[in-house]
């Protein structure tokens, strides 16, 4: 029995509104007493990583116990713009779910160090002319102008001169005023022999020659050099590997799919390029888009900034071996799209005016109803279809906006941060040399850049948000036909370019291909491999195939759903090349020219200049090719257009089945939309796009339980299907 609208969309709010009271009355973490920077040694104090200026390692200056209570101002409650309010309830909510979607599964326990020495300048309050002084050190002082011209350098832990109350020993508490410069800070995990060792920033690899002896971490305990937990103890026992709760869903899921469907995803292939090349298209089907656009539309929202970053996160995380488990992700992935986008198909309903209301909203009551247990139906298709709503206007909508702009304004104040950048070296070298007066002229002059930029961010932004905002309501407007058209276009056009690019770095290299394509594989393989070895390795590539390709999350179904075909299993066929043009096909590309540039182990980038993710990505490209960060910057912006324009068809669709189909509630929709387009080119609410994120994840929970319950209907269908079409049953249209 189909629920009224009304009674849908009730349900709608009251959930929001209830996880929202929760998520402010849980307790959460409070971090509001914790320093904001790295500081002395302590008995109280929790480590913070700070930015660490250019001192030596030296004997430890903390000689005997130093505690430092930070002092706290009053938050008015006042001051706190309305955007704020949302982005902290947001954050908690951020918390909560991020408890269970990355709780570790599998994760084994082992031990660990925070070895930390800085040195700490200070002076008494009361006294505010007076020099600063090093704590448990030589004479040496420095005055305020030193302090400022250092804070301004880089060369301390804060940003500006920090207050607290020092209490050294038993002595009396005072009131100071200091900064902190980081000498060594290390993090020493325990081996398998027992023995701590550093941490390398790299590939979770640990140091073969920096390791603390059982004397050597009793007299850095001594000395108040050892970051101490809540519980007062130096030695704090940590979760190692494991698989994030959400990944082993769909990873699952995915396997089962593939045994119980036999390999579809391996002897489907051929037929599903038949179908996409229009072979079987009957004009006269119902349906509002092509086989080929409805593939296109569903691209569009995974082909993007995953393929671009998600490799390379993986591959300096976990090596080259970090790709041949992405890429058996992405094999197993693809039963994952078939399943759901055959039960897209399957249980569609037709309106009046041809047009499609099909997806997981769908599937999962109707189908489930058949099973009888309706009522399970009805709330999985509910949670899913909130899901996707509150998900289509972050992940899908303000987060693209906001990427494609930043990557724009990147391009066009080229010339800014070079000049910036230029300026900041001569900061870092002028600091070296205690060269105050030459610090402070540089800065003026940095200042001074730093506002121009951003006068011209703040105009540049609200130009590209109006003009993206216009170019997706001119396409929205005219519903998934004018999705699909435009899809049709701009996937195939973007992948081309991209893969353009990545060819042509792989030609000039060709000779070298053959010994990388050994190396992805051997090292996938290496029990001693990059990454935390076999099983580290196995996790950070499932983990990233599983985040790019999107398959079981169920999205895509509710695109495929609209195809035009009487044979829901075909469409199936057409969604399982989805995950192969993805994941294999594009991060392909992507991975070769990472591992011909030596990407994924460069120290430079990576350690000294803190590259990571699409960052990355474009240096690699740029050491090749110059041209490359302006054909990044055209593929971000198409990729995240054509992600826009899918996602609003999605949560479109989930709109209608909650508020219902009248004009009203679905220009309301495109509305909110296109105003959340320009609002996500022009302000930042951290917490707010990472919750719509988490509910793009979430939404594989209610759809891959649904899938597997509904799996034996897609085996019977499947195997009818097939006899059909090997007996030759179907019309040709090509």
């Amino acid at each position: 029995m189909k629920r009224p609208a009304n009674l849908k969309s009730a349900l709608f709010w009251m959930l929001l509104l209830t996880f929202g009271l929760w998520t402010l009355t849980s307790p959460a973490q409070n971090n509001s007493a914790l320093p904001p920077n790295d500081t002395p040694a302590s008995e109280n104090s929790d480590d913070k990583a700070g930015s660490p200026g250019p001192a030596s390692e030296k004997s430890p200056t903390a000689l005997v116990p130093v505690v430092i209570e930070f002092e706290q101002d009053e938050e008015d409650d006042s001051e706190v713009s309305f955007d704020e309010r949302i982005n902290q309830w947001a954050a908690k909510g951020v918390e909560h779910l991020a408890n269970v979607l990355f709780k570790k599964v599998g994760a084994s326990e082992r031990k660990q160090i925070i070895y930390r020495n800085a040195e700490l300048f200070y002076r008494q309050s009361e006294g505010l002319t007076s020099d600063f002084q090093i704590l448990g050190g030589d004479d040496q002082s420095l005055t305020e102008q030193d302090i400022e011209a250092g804070l301004k350098a880089g060369r301390f832990n804060e940003t500006k001169i920090a207050s607290g109350t020092l209490s050294i020993g038993g002595a009396e508490a005072m009131k100071i005023e200091y900064v902190t410069r980081l000498v060594k800070k290390e993090t020493y995990i325990q081996d398998e022999a027992g023995v701590f060792r550093a941490k390398l920033p790299m590939l979770e690899q640990l140091s073969e020659t920096d390791t603390l002896s059982e004397s050597e971490i009793d007299a850095a305990l001594q000395a108040g050099l050892l970051t101490l937990d809540d519980d007062g103890n130096h030695i704090q026992v940590i979760e190692d590997g494991g698989m994030p709760f959400v990944v082993v869903w769909l990873a699952c899921g995915a396997v089962f799919f593939t045994i119980f469907m036999k390999g579809v995803n391996f002897w489907g292939v051929r037929h599903a390029i038949e179908v996409v090349r229009g072979k079987f298209d009957n004009p006269d089907e119902e349906g509002e888009v092509t086989h080929m656009q409805a593939l296109a539309s569903a691209l569009s929202a995974t082909v993007g900034l995953g393929n671009i970053a998600g490799v390379t996160i993986a591959m300096t995380m976990g090596g080259p071996g970090a790709f041949f488990w992405m890429m058996m992700c992405g094999l197993f992935g693809m039963t994952s799209k078939f399943v759901e986008c055959t039960l897209g198909q399957k249980y569609r309903r037709i309106k009046e005016d041809g047009s499609v209301l099909g997806g997981p909203m769908a599937y999962l009551p109707q189908g489930l109803q058949e099973l009888g247990v309706g009522p399970l139906g009805v709330i999985l298709g509910f949670l899913f279809t909130c899901m996707c709503i509150m998900g289509s206007f972050g992940g899908g909508n303000m987060f693209q906006s906001n990427q494609a702009g930043q990557q724009m304004l990147t391009m066009f104040q080229a010339e800014d941060r070079a000049e910036l950048a230029n300026l900041n070296a001569q900061i870092k070298q002028a600091g070296a040399d205690n060269n105050t007066e030459q610090i402070l002229e540089l800065d003026s002059q940095r200042e001074a850049l730093k506002a121009e930029m951003d006068d011209f961010g703040d105009t540049f932004k609200m130009g590209f948000g109006l003009i993206m905002a216009t170019l997706v309501a001119i396409v929205i407007i005219g519903g998934i036909k004018s999705i699909g058209k435009v899809a049709e276009r701009i996937v195939p056009a973007m992948c081309l370019i991209y893969i353009i690019a990545c060819l042509w770095v792989i030609l000039m290299n060709l000779t070298e291909i053959p010994s990388l394509i050994s190396m992805i594989f051997t090292e996938a393989f290496n029990p001693e491999a990059f990454g935390g070895g076999l099983v580290g390795v196995l996790v950070i590539g499932v983990q990233r195939a599983a985040f790019s390709n999107e398959a079981g999350v169920g999205s895509a179904a509710i695109v495929h759903s609209a195809a035009k075909t009487d044979e829901p299993i075909r469409e199936g066929f057409v969604a399982l090349l989805e995950p192969f043009i993805d994941t294999i096909v594009v991060c392909s590309m992507t991975a070769l020219v990472i591992l011909i540039t030596g990407a994924w182990n460069n120290t430079d980038w990576i350690v000294e200049q803190g590259l990571a993710g699409t960052s990355l990505t474009s240096e690699a490209f740029e050491s090749v090719l110059p041209w490359f960060p302006y054909i990044l910057t055209l593929a971000v912006v198409l990729f995240a257009f054509s992600t826009m324009i899918s996602w609003s068809y999605y949560g479109e669709r989930c709109w209608e089945n909650l508020f219902g189909g009248s004009k009203f509630s679905v220009y309301t929709y495109k509305a909110i939309f296109i105003v959340a387009v320009f609002m996500g080119a022009n302000i930042s609410l951290g917490a707010v796009l990472d919750f719509s994120d988490m509910m793009i994840l979430c939404m594989a929970f209610p759809n891959v339980l649904g899938l597997v319950l509904l799996s034996p209907k897609v085996r019977r269908d499947l195997a009818d299907y097939w006899r059909r079409y090997k007996a030759g049953e179907f019309k040709t249209y090509k």
